[in-house]
């Protein structure tokens, strides 16, 4: 099985996504893992969900971010995991905090990184 680079920026979110439920989960407030775990999951696919009802309601069909022969797209889509393993910095800096919305943000990463998967996986059938 060949990963394209889509699919690669689709893993790479995915274990982003946990590091960063497992640094907050570790040193977050005594009893916040299932609303971490939660909020990544409820994120993750509620954006997949919602912005599939959107592309149909608009006749619209999604697009990979790492289009092939543009560079650019390439290091653009970077940014997503690299912001995302850097802000599982954050709960080593300010431990005990809520960090609810940086979870939240996270999962609308991985989703649209996972849409995008989906969408040159689609893309190359057609080819």
């Amino acid at each position: 099985m060949k990963l394209d680079a889509n699919a690669l920026l689709a893993v790479t979110t995915v274990l982003a996504l946990t590091l960063i439920v497992t640094v907050a989960c570790s040193l977050g407030p005594d009893g916040v893992a299932p609303k971490y775990i939660g909020a990544a999951a409820m994120s993750v696919f509620g954006f997949l969900f919602l912005n599939r009802l959107w592309m149909i309601s608009r006749k619209r069909k999604p697009k990979a971010l790492i289009q092939p022969g543009q560079p650019a797209t390439l290091v653009m889509a970077l940014t997503f995991p690299l912001a995302m393993v850097l802000s599982a910095a954050l709960p080593l800096i300010a431990p005990n905090g809520d960090y609810g919305i940086m979870i939240i943000m996270a999962g609308v990463f991985t989703g649209l990184a996972i849409q995008s998967a989906a969408a040159a996986r689609m893309t190359e059938r057609q080819d």
